[in-house]
């Protein structure tokens, strides 16, 4: 009976834990994208109190500068991360399909060391539509969001938490 209230409790405290972004020693979660080329260096402690790494912007092709970017930042508190996110900036359109694909490839790697689990295909969707939508993904939750800060491009940002 002991060994069984036990497990019980440890299974509520490991599920109360698992909340959110899954904990990752930070230079993980800074190192997860290099693969990718999107670097984040090292976790930093930032005069204004904030914490976080984050890549330099790189083109989406290879050699190509069309504005079409992308990048990746996470962020947290106590040298904890609490939130990661990916943007790409789409300036050309000629470019646009290949930049959504990088995102969904990109937002696809981030979700597993993340959340845990793979971005569902519908996210996917949602990245190739440009459509906004946020979804309960393993332990978190993963938002896509459009903004239009200048008349003919647009960026779409991938947040987890």
């Amino acid at each position: 009976m002991f060994r069984f209230a036990l497990g019980i409790a440890s299974c509520a405290i490991t599920s109360l834990c698992m909340a959110g972004i899954q904990g990752q020693p930070l230079t993980n979660i800074c190192s997860v994208l290099n693969d990718t080329k999107l670097r984040a260096g090292q976790w930093t402690v930032y005069e204004d109190g904030r914490e976080g790494c984050r890549s330099l912007v790189r083109p989406v092709l290879p050699g190509q500068d069309d504005g079409n970017n992308i990048s990746f930042l996470a962020e947290g508190e106590n040298g904890v991360a609490t939130r990661v996110k990916l943007i790409v900036s789409v300036a050309s359109s000629s470019g646009e399909d290949a930049a959504k694909r990088e995102l969904v490839k990109a937002t696809k790697r981030l979700s597993v060391r993340a959340l845990g689990r793979s971005i569902p295909h519908a996210f996917d969707e949602a990245i190739m539509h440009g459509a906004p939508i946020k979804l309960e993904v393993g332990s978190g939750h993963a938002t896509l969001a459009r903004t239009t800060p200048v008349r003919g491009s647009y960026v779409l940002s991938v947040v987890m938490e």
